[in-house]
């Protein structure tokens, strides 16, 4: 993990929070960084904390067990990976969430 995302992360857990949301934390990090702090993610999540993570990233978003998929800051979809993919008739979650989008604004167009 990069320096900044591990003080930031050492921020977060500071207080010991039931709750711990990070904005892009793997932002400029490196593969292995990356691996890292994913393998930190699930030991937090193992010892019970829920980690809200934000992400342009669709291969880290297959990490989660639910991901929310946002358009125009209005969340449009929200389930595990796999049933987003299911559900977008996707095989990967890149595609899955770009028809998702479609599906909303041809939604709002209508309307």
């Amino acid at each position: 993990m990069g320096f900044k995302q591990r003080l930031g992360l050492a921020c977060a857990l500071l207080h010991d929070p039931d709750i711990i949301f990070l904005d892009e934390p793997t932002s400029g990090v490196d593969p292995l960084g990356r691996r890292k702090f994913w393998e930190e993610i699930y030991r937090l999540s193992g010892r019970g904390k829920t980690i809200m993570v934000t992400t342009h990233f669709m291969n880290e978003a297959e990490y989660c067990d639910r991901i929310a998929i946002m358009n125009f800051g209005k969340v449009i979809d929200i389930a595990s990976p796999d049933s987003i993919k299911k559900k977008y008739s996707s095989a990967n979650l890149n595609d899955a969430f770009i028809r998702a989008i479609e599906t909303d604004r041809k939604r709002t167009e209508s309307n």
